[in-house]
């Protein structure tokens, strides 16, 4: 199996460390999006995140874990997209992976680069069918 869940348990508790009090795994769960069953599967090596997972905790810990899955890493442009989204917490950053995700598959299917002009309408069309809009004026 991977050492993903080695890679995994040593960034968790550098951001452990890193938080002022006492260690909240829930607000880690939720900065990472997914449910805490999920996050202790992951940390106790019962399965590995899938793509869009992998892209949300890439936001967090960086692009080594795409190393360590032997996975290719995305197009920085969309790690860039993601990174401006780290404002949010829980659902709507698993939102915004899974949206990046499937546009990046898109995008490849395309032969497209994320900074081109047809990327944006594969970004915007993702990012609707997730429930991420631009809101009314």
């Amino acid at each position: 199996m991977s050492n993903f869940p080695s890679w995994f348990n040593r960034a968790y508790k550098r951001w452990s460390r890193s938080q002022e009090g006492e260690e909240d795994f829930i607000a880690f769960c939720d900065l990472l999006g997914y449910p805490p069953s999920k996050v202790l599967g992951w940390l106790h090596g019962e399965f590995l995140p899938e793509e869009p997972e992998v892209l949300s905790i890439a936001g967090i810990f960086g692009t080594d874990i795409y190393e360590v899955l032997d996975l290719p890493k995305p197009e920085p442009q969309l790690l860039k997209i993601y990174k401006s989204f780290a404002h949010l917490t829980g659902e709507n950053r698993g939102k915004i992976a899974h949206a990046l995700w499937e546009a990046q598959i898109e995008m490849s299917k395309k032969g497209v680069t994320a900074t081109s002009e047809e990327a944006k309408s594969i970004l915007s069309e993702a990012f609707k069918k997730w429930g991420i809009d631009k809101p009314n004026r």
